[in-house]
């Protein structure tokens, strides 16, 4: 056999051990975690341009994120301009909110209704932590920008509003990462004095009223659960939990 057929019946031959190495099968586990135990809410609410409908996304992390089984989580926020062991990351909740057939600033050129303003004052919020003490959030609205592809805020004051502030407004809805809960929308960020590491299911997150057409909305207590550990066997990337 030439010295070219060897060669090519050898890289043959490793293509075909490489490709079937990856279709094996193999278990995989993603550990469990704490999360919110309900991510999607609903308002209707009386408008000038008669019943709307409001939706509120909520989430403590970005589920859109390849490989999102790993409990390394986002959940969390370093203090803007504070050095040294105090700079401990602070927990925050994402926020997505737009009334239904809101134009998307994300699709350039798409029609759609205009938005109704969704104010919230996040000096109402707090962290119930379930043994008779809260934790206040910050009295900022935090953006986020594209500097990265992944949906958090940015931990810049210049990218901080302060309350109230309209969370379905163009300034939010003009940013929409890659990689989001929401592809269409943007987020805001409501950040508490808490580091995350301490979440657990005793906790409830207050974020009080939103006033929408003049009218309060409450917001319910968003409640933590635990997902539990999941196992299965997986061709990666093909099957994922």
């Amino acid at each position: 056999m030439s010295l070219t057929r060897q060669l090519k019946w050898c890289w043959a031959v490793t293509l075909i051990v490489t490709l079937l190495g990856g279709c094996v099968p193999y278990p995989r586990e993603r550990p469990g975690y704490i999360d919110l135990c309900e991510s999607e809410h609903t308002f209707s609410v009386d408008s000038p341009g008669g019943k709307q409908e409001i939706f509120l996304e909520t989430y403590l992390y970005d589920h859109a994120i390849p490989g999102r089984y790993m409990p390394e989580k986002r959940g969390h926020f370093t203090i803007p301009h504070v050095q040294g062991p105090e700079a401990e990351p602070e927990f925050y909740v994402q926020l997505i909110a737009y009334n239904k057939g809101r134009q998307r600033l994300s699709h350039p050129g798409s029609k759609g209704l205009p938005p109704l303003p969704v104010i919230l004052d996040t000096r109402q919020a707090y962290i119930d932590l379930g043994d008779g003490k809260h934790r206040s959030a910050r009295p900022e609205v935090f953006l986020g920008t594209r500097s990265f592809p992944y949906d958090f805020p940015e931990d810049n004051m210049e990218f901080a509003r302060p309350s109230p502030y309209d969370i379905n407004s163009d300034e939010v809805h003009r940013n929409v990462p890659r990689i989001t809960n929401n592809d269409d929308y943007g987020s805001a960020y409501v950040v508490f004095k808490i580091y995350n590491k301490y979440a657990n299911t005793h906790w409830s997150i207050h974020l009080g009223e939103l006033e929408v057409a003049g009218q309060k909305v409450t917001v319910p207590p968003l409640k933590l659960c635990y997902q539990p550990t999941l196992k299965w066997i997986g061709i990666e990337p093909l099957m994922r939990p």
